[in-house]
C-alpha cells in the first residue's frame, strides 16, 4: 500500500465516521487555540511593557530609596552612619559629578490632599527642579506650559489627575495642595505608562515641595534622583558605577543596599522574567486542553478498532502486514491531529483578531504557530501509537469470526 493509498484509505475511514471524528478534532482544536490566544496575549502584554520601557528612556536611571525591613532610620545627625532606606543632598552631589551624565534632577515626592472648587482628592505630588526636570522625561502637554525656572506657586498637572474632579480641571485654575494655593500652568497628556505614572502627578517647584513636605522629611533629604545619560553611554556601566558610589555613600555592602537603581535593563529583566514564567504556566494550563484532546484520539482509535476488527482481519487475509494496519491507524489520528491543529490556529487567530478591535494587543507569533501545529500532529500520533500497535496484533482468523 503507497502512501497516497494510504492517506485516501485512512480519510474514507475518518469520513464513514463524521460526527465521532469531528468531536475529537474539536477537543484538539480547543486545546490548540487556547495554547495560540493565551501566548499571544502574554506575546502582547511583553509588547506593550518593551514600548512603555522606550517612553522610560532608554538613557534615563533612577535612584530609589528602600526601606528598612526593621532597625531604626538615622537621624541626621549622624552623618558618619548609613542612611539606610533614604537618599540624601549629598548622594545628589556626588553622583552629578559622573562626566557620563546629561541631566540630572531631584526629587521630592510626597502625598497631599488638592482640592479643586470645594471638591478634594489625594494624589501624589513631585517637588522638582524645573529647569532640568523635563529634560529627564518625554513630556507632552495638552495645554499651557512647562515649569520654568523662578516659577512660584505653580503647578502642572497630569492628565488622570485633571480629570479626576467633577469639573474638568484647566490652565490658569486655582487649585490648594495641603492648604497652599497654586496656579495650574500646563496639563499634561495621558502617557498611559505604568513604570513612570506621570498621569496621576502633580509637579511643583521643588522648594515648595520641601516646605509642603517637611514634616516627614530629614534635613537634606530628598526622595529620588533622576538622571539621562550622554548619548552613546553604557547604561550598564553607567548603573553599575552608580551603585558602587552609592554604596561608597552609605557605608553599606552589596547585601546590605539600601537604595535601588533602576535602569532600563533592570526593568526589562523584571518584567521578561515574570512574563516568560506567566507565559510558561499559562502555555501548560492550555496544554492540558490539548492532552485531553490526545485522550479521545486514543478512545476514538480504540472504538474504531474494536468496531472493524472483521475489517482488519479481512486486510490480513487479502495480504495487509502488521505494519501496514498499524500505519493506517497511524495516519488516521495523526489527520485528526493535523486538522485540529490548523483550525485551532485558524481559531486562535480569528479571536485575537477580534480582541485586537477593543484595544488589546495580540502577537501571533509564527514561531509559536508552528510549534503548536508541530504538536499537535505529534499528539495525534502519539495518540494513536498504541491503538495502532493493538490493531496490528488481532488474529485475522479471530477477526473474521468477530461479530
Amino acid at each position: 500500500m503507497n502512501p497516497n493509498e494510504l492517506l485516501s484509505f485512512s480519510i474514507k475511514a475518518l469520513n464513514r465516521q463524521r460526527l465521532r471524528s469531528f468531536l475529537t478534532v474539536l477537543g484538539i482544536i480547543v486545546g490548540i487555540s487556547s495554547i495560540i490566544l493565551l501566548v499571544g496575549l502574554i506575546q502582547g502584554l511583553k509588547q506593550d511593557v518593551l514600548k512603555q520601557l522606550e517612553d522610560f528612556g532608554p538613557r534615563t536611571i533612577i535612584i530609589t530609596p528602600v526601606s528598612m525591613q526593621g532597625g531604626s532610620m538615622v537621624g541626621p545627625g549622624s552623618s558618619f552612619a548609613p542612611t539606610s532606606g533614604k537618599l540624601f543632598e549629598k548622594d545628589y552631589e556626588r553622583i552629578k559629578r559622573l562626566p557620563e551624565i546629561q541631566t540630572i534632577t531631584k526629587v521630592i515626592i510626597g502625598q497631599a490632599t488638592v482640592t479643586y472648587k470645594d471638591q478634594s482628592i489625594d494624589s501624589s505630588v513631585y517637588g522638582i527642579e524645573s529647569d532640568v526636570f523635563g529634560d529627564t522625561m518625554s513630556l507632552d502637554l495638552e495645554s499651557g506650559r512647562f515649569l520654568e525656572p523662578g516659577d512660584v506657586s505653580s503647578a502642572v498637572v497630569g492628565a488622570t489627575v485633571a480629570e479626576s474632579f467633577d469639573e474638568v480641571l484647566r490652565t490658569q485654575s486655582n487649585i490648594e495642595i495641603s492648604g497652599r494655593t497654586f496656579r495650574v500652568v500646563g496639563i499634561l497628556k495621558k502617557t498611559g505608562n505604568s513604570f513612570a505614572p506621570i498621569d496621576s502627578v502633580i509637579l511643583i517647584p521643588h522648594t515648595e515641595a520641601r516646605e509642603i513636605f517637611d514634616d516627614n522629611l530629614l534635613d537634606n533629604e530628598i526622595s529620588a534622583i533622576r538622571l539621562t545619560l550622554e548619548e552613546g553611554t553604557n547604561v550598564d556601566l553607567a548603573a553599575e558605577e552608580i551603585e558602587a558610589i552609592m554604596l561608597s555613600s552609605h557605608r553599606v555592602t552589596e547585601d546590605e543596599k539600601d537604595f535601588g537603581v533602576i535602569s532600563p535593563t533592570f526593568i526589562n529583566q523584571q518584567f521578561s522574567s515574570i512574563l516568560d514564567m506567566l507565559t510558561i504556566f499559562l502555555g501548560a494550563i492550555a496544554s492540558i486542553a490539548l492532552i485531553v484532546g490526545g485522550v479521545g484520539i486514543s478512545n476514538t482509535m480504540f472504538m474504531s478498532i474494536m468496531e472493524r476488527r472483521k475489517e482488519i482481519g479481512t486486510m490480513k487475509a487479502v495480504g495487509a502486514t502488521a505494519a501496514q494496519i498499524r500505519n493506517i491507524f497511524l495516519v488516521e489520528s495523526s489527520i485528526i491531529g493535523l486538522i485540529g491543529g490548523a483550525a485551532g490556529l485558524l481559531l486562535g487567530a480569528v479571536i485575537g483578531l477580534i480582541i485586537t478591535l477593543f484595544g488589546v494587543t495580540f502577537v501571533f507569533d509564527i514561531y509559536v504557530t508552528l510549534g503548536a501545529l508541530f504538536f499537535s500532529v505529534l499528539i495525534g500520533v502519539v495518540s494513536g501509537t498504541f491503538p495502532a500497535m493493538d490493531a496490528a496484533k488481532v488474529d485475522a482468523i479471530v477477526a473474521l469470526r468477530y461479530e
